[in-house]
């Protein structure tokens, strides 16, 4: 044999080299290369991210559409050491069982219980109809719902846009969290088809409509006042409900702090035209408490229709004020962005969508654009 240092011939099985003094290695060439030390299937596998560790177990593997295997993984990043990260792998492993066994309701009561408080009211309400609108899946495990499946269940239980809507909305959050711990590849949600929206939900009132409004107030009918005042502001029916007087800068003529669901209405006042100021006043002294407002929503729907039929209006919901809001504003040729900002819209893509022009709007509009005058002598 020969040194492993110096290449001098040495005697077999020589621990050391009488030329150099190297330490010889006694095993086979073959076993002289070192093997890279690998862990079991299962067992999972560390890796260090800068100072911390990272420990990831292979939980088995799934196949798409197209054929092709994939790797299910869990993994949990911060420990200090490499020990602390393979330590962690048996809790890794039941953490992991435990999210892939739970059911439709399971993902519900952990949304119930840490994201649903943190909506507004309207929307907890909203999310709690679509949730017993999924009751038939209730006990179904989301990895193991198909696209068929979920259209099937969101076709008989919702028959409106709005609801469809927050069914789906609803479901993409269930499969959020599964994608978080890595139960679901793909959100399904996403792929779910609205139903078309209903005309009336997008229609604003007209002129005519609007005139029988005013006069039904001047006649003694405080309600309409209300209907009114969710026009001349743009104003949703859930602000409207939650308005409190105090929140009223008359010298400003602003209502602040009753904005709903987005942060830029919740930052934005919402602003009062002149006209519509007396009218608030007359509603500020007919409410009775801290509220501009003292019924509650059931109450109010009742009221409401009750006024549009009494003045013989077409039957709209209260969401169409606030389209005659942005319609007539238009109309009105007020700029798209200061519409934008009354109507307190983070995009003016969203602000279009309020504003329902026809093809008389574009010939007054295009009207607008005359011959150059002759000024010869």
């Amino acid at each position: 044999m020969q040194c492993t240092k110096c290449g001098a011939q040495l005697p077999y099985g020589a621990l050391y080299c009488h030329m150099c003094g190297k330490k010889q290695l006694t095993a086979s060439p073959a076993e002289k290369k070192r093997k890279t030390k690998s862990r079991g299937n299962g067992t999972g596998s560390a890796f260090k991210e800068g100072k911390t560790w990272m420990v990831r177990v292979v939980l088995g593997y799934w196949t798409d559409e197209q054929g092709k295997r994939h790797m299910r993984t869990a993994s949990k990043h911060g420990f200090p050491t490499k020990k602390d990260a393979l330590d962690y792998v048996p809790t890794l492993k039941s953490q992991a069982a435990q999210n892939a066994s739970l059911t439709l309701s399971g993902y519900w009561e952990f949304y119930e219980a840490k994201k649903l408080p943190e909506l507004s009211r309207d929307k907890q309400t909203a999310y709690r109809i679509a949730w017993r609108r999924w009751a038939a899946l209730a006990t179904r495990k989301l990895e193991d719902l198909k696209i068929e499946t979920l259209h099937a269940a969101m076709d008989e239980s919702a028959n409106t846009y709005y609801t469809a809507r927050d069914m789906k909305n609803l479901m993409s959050h269930f499969y959020k969290h599964a994608l978080a711990n890595q139960t679901v590849s793909v959100n399904l949600a996403q792929y779910l088809q609205l139903p078309p929206a209903n005309p009336s939900e997008q229609t604003p009132f007209d002129a005519k409509e609007l005139a029988a409004m005013w006069q039904d107030f001047a006649a003694g009918n405080t309600f309409t006042g209300y209907i009114l005042l969710m026009i001349y502001t743009g104003m949703m029916p859930g602000e409207l409900l939650q308005a409190r007087k105090d929140q009223i800068d008359w010298g400003g003529k602003q209502i602040r702090g009753a904005g709903l669901k987005t942060s830029t209405r919740k930052a934005a006042p919402i602003v009062l035209a002149d006209d519509i100021i007396p009218v608030l006043r007359v509603l500020v002294e007919a409410s009775q408490g801290e509220k501009l407002i003292h019924i509650n929503k059931d109450n109010f729907y009742k009221e409401y229709y009750a006024a549009l039929e009494r003045i013989g209006a077409r039957r709209l919901p209260p969401y169409s004020c606030r389209h005659t809001t942005g319609t007539d504003l238009a109309k009105a040729a007020v700029p798209a962005f200061t519409i934008q900002k009354i109507m307190r819209h983070a995009k003016i893509t969203t602000t279009q969508i309020y504003t329902h022009m026809d093809a008389t709007d574009a010939l007054t509009g295009v009207n607008a654009l005359k011959k150059p005058e002759n000024k010869g002598a």
